[in-house]
């Protein structure tokens, strides 16, 4: 059977975390987490969570490649927790530029 993958996909180091801030459509709330990379391509990053995400928009606290964010475009529940995947888009400002960083 043919791949219809726009992008091939390629391990990623899953032992990494990867701070990010997710804000789910519909919620308009703020989430500071961790999630760990399963596979990445040029278009964007498998991931796994703790907790189950929703098509929103994320911004990654340390670039991954080039890539400052994207949106999470699925999301599903599995044994150790949920998986989503993240498609890479072009942020130009950081999320300070955009949120007021919460007081903890």
């Amino acid at each position: 059977m043919a791949s219809t993958r726009k992008y091939p996909r390629h391990a990623y180091d899953g032992s990494i975390d990867i701070p990010v801030i997710v804000i789910q459509f519909g919620r308009l709330e703020r989430m500071d987490l961790t999630v760990k990379g399963v596979d990445i391509s040029d278009g964007g990053l498998g991931i796994q969570s703790e907790v189950q995400l929703s098509p929103g928009f994320v911004w990654f606290r340390s670039t991954i490649g080039e890539h400052k964010g994207g949106m999470i475009v699925w999301s599903r529940k599995e044994d150790s927790g949920y998986r989503a995947g993240i498609q890479f888009l072009p942020i130009p400002l950081s999320p300070r530029d955009y949120l007021q960083v919460a007081d903890d």
